[in-house]
């Protein structure tokens, strides 16, 4: 019974103890948990603080795609609110093709554990167009159980903007320094590789002296050049430009080099070096010093103006023909600078040549100065530049040249002048001179047909030879007085459209009893095809006239003068060739110059003023053609031209 009463009473009391065990478990647990909730509030409003304020569009999804949180930038992209945004997945927010896009990269990062990444152009809720940097990564328990994915978006426009823009500017320098026809290269200041070389440096060393060391390949040195100018642009003296002269160990030659830092694409300085080779220069400054003495002697001698002068335009030394020239004395012309023998009206122009020299080295050229009793003369000036930055300037006096060359100037003006009042003269004298010659023919016609009367033999023949004369000078004048109308301006041409073949007809009937007389055949080309000009048709028979006149003038009995016709893009071309006499090749520029006859024996037997060839020219040129004539002598004569055809 007591045994009983004992284990019932431990019971009892260990029964107490687990009990108040327990309690304490409980309010173990309840701090624990009060404690954890504590945490995680505030873990989450350390995470919802951190999300919110990074400014890049952050989202976290389930496995499923739906989104369990995001920031307030996100959410602003699609003018929603973060509690919009949760609980949604792709398939609400974008189009389908986009969605499913999105769906298949999140499955493809959750699957392989791989963290993903790619930038693309992407259209905002408002409309902004945006370059999003975008990176998805899994999301893991502790227990590395993947729950989900993270996306951080971030808006680098402006980055893509200026890197487009630094990848054009570099792109246009690449440009700037290909298009050199001296030695251009970038070279890195800290490994000494080179980065570009230009055409010019590639064809003498190969394609493949990108990479290698610039003062191996340039220079052929096995350490950096003693000479290198890294120090003088990098650092402090980034931006300027240092400028200095070399002669290249490997070829030999000499060199003005212009160094510059500049910034590569990838954002580094490096240093660009434009070689212009000077070597000529050099050696020209040689071979004068050289002959330094040489010069002394021949300058003073020389009956030409020498002066040298320093970089600022004062002289510095002259000869006696230049203290001549000028009527200054040498210690007169020792005091003085260049400005002070300028014209006044052009002493800007002349200090901008000045200039040019400067930074040329060279100029020539005819100029005017003043003398010392204030004179104009005129000098041919070749300036070099010569060593200790000076100027040699040898000088012509061209002062004579330049009056006689003013002097030809006027007597041509003065002979154009007499020229031009000479056309308008006849042009203006048409009436008076065809008037009376018009009477004198038309009363030798009328006394021919015995209208006053009956005539005997000998008048009749005194009659012919009258009427035959004053038609012949009446032809001469009107050619005359054609030409002078055309070099005067007054010819006017009435163009339109005209059938060739009309007007080859026309010149046959009016010429057939010429070529008869002699037995020569004129042919027509039968090519036409109904070929048409625009022409003035009156001034288009009389070109034909002349020219087919002419070659049946100019061939023996029993010959032949062709008509021929061929097309030529714009323009027909029509030629008259006969089996004439010819001329000699020296001959045939002569024969459109008005007034001239050729002098060979064969053509002195023919009569003519030669002013049918001259007119026909000038009257082929109003057209906008042009006239040529091909012969040999006793193998006959072709004379060309072109005449617009019709559309």
């Amino acid at each position: 019974m007591d045994k009983k009463k004992t284990s019932k009473e431990e019971l009892e009391r260990e029964n107490l103890l687990l009990k108040a065990r327990i309690k304490e478990l409980e309010e173990s647990y309840s701090l624990f948990k009060e404690r954890r909730e504590e945490e995680i509030h505030k873990d989450k409003t350390l995470l919802d603080g951190l999300l919110m304020s990074l400014p890049d569009l952050i989202n976290f999804k389930d496995k499923e795609g739906t989104f369990i949180a995001c920031n307030r930038v996100y959410a602003d992209s699609f003018n929603l609110s973060t509690e919009e945004i949760i609980g949604r997945n792709d398939y609400n927010l974008h189009e389908k093709e986009y969605a499913d896009l999105f769906r298949s990269v999140d499955r493809m990062v959750m699957d392989q554990g791989i963290p993903h990444r790619n930038e693309e152009w992407s259209t905002l809720a408002n409309g902004k167009k945006v370059y999003l940097d975008t990176y998805k990564a899994p999301l893991y328990t502790r227990d590395g159980e993947c729950i989900g994915i993270l996306g951080v978006s971030r808006d680098i426009t402006l980055q893509k903007k200026k890197e487009k823009e630094l990848i054009r500017a570099h792109e246009q320098l690449i440009s700037v320094m290909e298009a050199f026809d001296e030695p251009a290269y970038v070279a890195d200041p800290v490994t000494y590789e080179l980065l570009f070389v230009n055409n010019t440096i590639k064809k003498e060393l190969g394609d493949d002296v990108v990479g290698q060391k610039c003062y191996k390949a340039l220079q052929n040195f096995d350490s950096p050049c003693p000479f290198c100018t890294n120090h003088l642009i990098f650092g402090d003296n980034v931006g300027k430009t240092h400028i200095w002269e070399t002669r290249n160990a490997k070829n030999k030659r000499w060199y003005r080099c212009i160094d510059k830092a500049i910034e590569w694409p990838d954002g580094r300085m490096v240093r660009f070096e434009l070689a212009v080779d000077i070597h000529k220069e050099k050696m020209s400054q040689k071979s004068l010093r050289e002959s330094e003495e040489k010069y002394k002697t021949y300058v003073n001698v020389s009956p030409h103006p020498i002066f040298v002068i320093d970089f600022h335009g004062n002289y510095v030394d002259v000869n006696p023909a230049a203290c001549k020239v000028t009527g200054y004395s040498r210690k007169e012309i020792l005091k003085m600078n260049l400005s002070d023998f300028l014209e006044p009206t052009n002493k800007r122009y002349y200090l901008e040549l000045f200039k040019k020299l400067q930074s040329e080295g060279h100029i020539s050229g005819e100029f005017p100065f003043i003398k010392k009793n204030g004179g104009l003369f005129y000098l041919e000036v070749q300036v070099v530049s010569i060593p200790e930055n000076r100027f040699l300037a040898l000088c012509t006096d061209s002062t004579e040249k330049r009056k006689a060359e003013e002097r030809v100037l006027q007597a041509k003006i003065d002979a154009e002048n007499a020229n031009r009042t000479k056309s308008e003269f006849l042009a203006n004298m048409s009436h008076e001179l065809r008037t009376p010659l018009n009477s004198i023919i038309g009363f030798s016609d009328m006394l021919l047909t015995g209208i006053a009367g009956d005539i005997n033999d000998k008048q009749t023949r005194y009659l012919i030879n009258v009427s035959q004369s004053g038609r012949h000078l009446l032809d001469i004048i009107n050619e005359i007085l054609d030409i002078s109308k055309i070099e005067s301006g007054k010819m006017k041409l009435y163009k339109d459209r005209v059938a060739l073949i009309e007007v080859y007809e026309e010149i046959r009937s009016s010429l057939q009893h010429l070529a008869d007389n002699k037995g020569i055949k004129i042919i027509i080309s039968p090519e036409l095809d109904g070929k048409c000009v625009i022409a003035d048709r009156a001034k288009l028979k009389q070109i034909l006239y002349n020219l087919v006149g002419n070659a049946i003038k100019f061939t023996e009995d029993g010959g032949l003068v062709t008509i021929d016709t061929r097309s030529s893009g714009e323009f027909i071309e029509i030629s008259v060739i006969d089996t004439g006499i010819g001329i000699h090749p020296e001959e045939v520029n002569m024969l459109f110059r008005p007034f001239v006859q050729l002098d060979s024996s064969e053509a002195r037997r023919y009569e003519g003023t030669g002013l049918r060839l001259a007119l026909s020219k000038e009257l082929i040129e109003l057209h906008g053609g042009r006239v040529w004539a091909e012969s040999e002598p006793g193998k006959g004569s072709a004379f060309t031209f072109t005449i617009p055809a019709c559309e």
